[in-house]
């Protein structure tokens, strides 16, 4: 008789067996994958053949630490990998006739030299003033770096705004990346030249701060307004040339020191032109002493760059250029064997009339 349960008191009494019967077999299940699943890392490695300590250890370094207020520029950074092994110790020997034990030892050893390598590596730079600093692109990828391995140079664009004072400012460098904590090896005898490999990655971060000087560019400026004179001669020696210039900025230069350095083809015999103080609108003559290649180009304008030493009333050790231009002549000989050229050319002209005249008169007479 099978109405133990009439009715429609069956059907709940039905579901809470199979209720029972899903837990039951949920449970088992549940056991099962715990036990035949793939286990936590250190379940996983604490039996294979090596351990090995150290991590990677990255740092960064920069091309310039130096901004101007208002100027847009670029931080070309690179990040290198000091990092190295600390400790090895061997944790299992491998079965001296099991071959694919042999092997899977061998594997595992090669494979732990690569825990100090920085995978997959990101670098972001962040202003700890973001008022006075902007950084355009603040994020780079390097990629992997190996140990004792340095970046290829990463770009920045970055830019000190106007209002930004002079000084020191903190910038930080986020590294992010993930290291190889451990790998496990396993060889299996019905294929010893493949073993299982098994890998346990573990991401690390690191900041390291740097500080960037923000300067002002001086508000000092120099034009040329005329070099004297403006044709020297090619081969010549000690020529004195003067070049005029003047600060057209809204701030003295103090302790001026101009430097020439001229085109190939024009050498300097005296360098520099030093003046105490050039204050805003004022003129002031450089003297320099020159000589000229005999090989020179005549008809050629030689490019003189005037570079500019000073400080003013904020910084030393500020920099400048401009250039001047000079024209290249033929020298003395070939200006005289030129000029002789000339000279004759009419007298061999009127030599050459009158021969004709001449030849024409004898040819009349013999007619």
């Amino acid at each position: 008789m099978n109405s133990k349960f009439p009715g429609r008191g069956g059907r709940p009494a039905n579901m809470l067996w199979l209720g029972a019967i899903f837990l039951v077999l949920a449970c088992q299940f549940s056991a099962t994958s715990a036990e035949s699943g793939a286990p936590v890392p250190p379940e996983k490695f604490s039996d294979d053949y090596y351990k090995v300590y150290g991590t990677p250890d990255l740092t960064v370094s920069l091309d310039s630490y130096r901004l101007y207020q208002g100027e847009k520029s670029s931080l070309y950074l690179t990040v290198a990998n000091r990092g190295r092994v600390t400790s090895f110790q061997v944790n299992e020997e491998p079965g001296a006739n099991r071959r694919e034990e042999i092997i899977a030892a061998q594997k595992e050893q090669e494979l732990e030299k690569l825990r100090t390598t920085a995978q997959d590596v990101s670098v972001r730079l962040r202003a700890e003033n973001e008022s006075a600093i902007d950084i355009t692109r603040s994020v780079a990828y390097p990629g992997n770096i190996r140990e004792g391995q340095t970046s290829a140079r990463l770009e920045f664009p970055i830019e000190a705004y106007e209002n930004a004072a002079p000084g020191l400012y903190r910038i930080y460098a986020d590294l992010n990346y993930t290291y190889q904590r451990d790998v496990s090896v396993e060889g299996d005898e019905d294929r010893p030249e493949s073993p299982d490999v098994f890998y346990w990655y573990q991401p690390l971060s690191q900041t390291l701060p740097f500080d960037l000087i923000v300067e002002r560019h001086s508000l000092a400026e120099f034009a040329i307004l005329n070099t004297s004179p403006q044709t020297l001669s090619a081969g010549s020696e000690d020529n004195v040339v003067k070049i005029a210039i003047k600060n057209v900025g809204s701030e003295a230069a103090k302790d001026l020191v101009a430097r020439l350095v001229p085109e190939s083809g024009i050498y300097v015999a005296v360098d520099e032109s030093p003046i105490p103080i050039l204050e805003p609108g004022e003129e002031a003559e450089l003297i320099y002493k020159l000589d000229v290649s005999k090989d020179a180009v005549p008809g050629k304008k030689y490019r003189l760059t005037v570079n500019f030493e000073f400080s003013d009333r904020f910084r030393d050790h500020l920099t400048d250029w401009e250039n001047a231009y000079l024209s290249i002549e033929q020298d003395g000989a070939g200006r005289s064997a030129a000029w002789a050229l000339l000279l004759l050319l009419p007298a061999g002209l009127i030599i050459a009339v009158k021969n004709r005249d001449k030849i024409k008169g004898k040819i009349k007479d013999r007619s």
